[in-house]
């Protein structure tokens, strides 16, 4: 055999633009689709909870907001990223249990920000609620499955 074997780091040197700018956009287009998942669950509620009570219940939102942030972010930054979908998705939930955890501990240590002392509202629930959307998005980024653990068919 004469061709040379060519390395991984070779091979990706062969990728246009819009493959390492889909890399570079992974982080803040996830954060984008989170964010925007938010004012959609907001019109969604709004518009459903006003024509049953007359003034706008805050606490199904307040619950439901941290939920559907950690699950679209995760799920939307594993779709984004060109390849290792699975990979992409445990390292957008490892970052967002170390964003969570650092506000739980800042919150029951009674840490002053910006003048401001941090303490939980809702006993907590969001933290929790923050915690399984994570999960969820993790679910939903195709790489874990209910009945075998990891799905190795769709971790690509």
């Amino acid at each position: 055999m004469t061709g040379k074997f060519k390395t991984e780091h070779e091979m990706s040197k062969n990728k246009g633009p819009k493959y390492w700018l889909r890399w570079l956009t992974v982080l803040p287009d996830a954060l984008l689709a989170g964010i925007l998942a938010t004012f959609l669950l907001h019109w969604i509620l709004y518009s459903t909870l006003t024509k049953f009570i007359d003034p706008y219940p805050e606490l199904p939102e307040r619950l439901l907001s941290p939920f559907v942030m950690a699950a679209v972010f995760i799920w939307a930054g594993s779709r984004i990223a060109p390849e290792h979908k699975f990979k992409t998705a445990l390292v957008l939930f490892g970052l967002l249990l170390l964003l969570l955890g650092g506000f739980v501990f800042l919150g029951l240590t009674g840490a002053n920000l910006m003048g401001y002392q941090l303490y939980f509202q809702d006993g907590g629930i969001r933290s929790i609620m923050a915690f399984a959307g994570a999960l969820t998005g993790l679910f939903l980024s195709g790489g874990i499955s209910l009945v075998g653990g990891i799905n190795k068919k769709r971790r690509s």
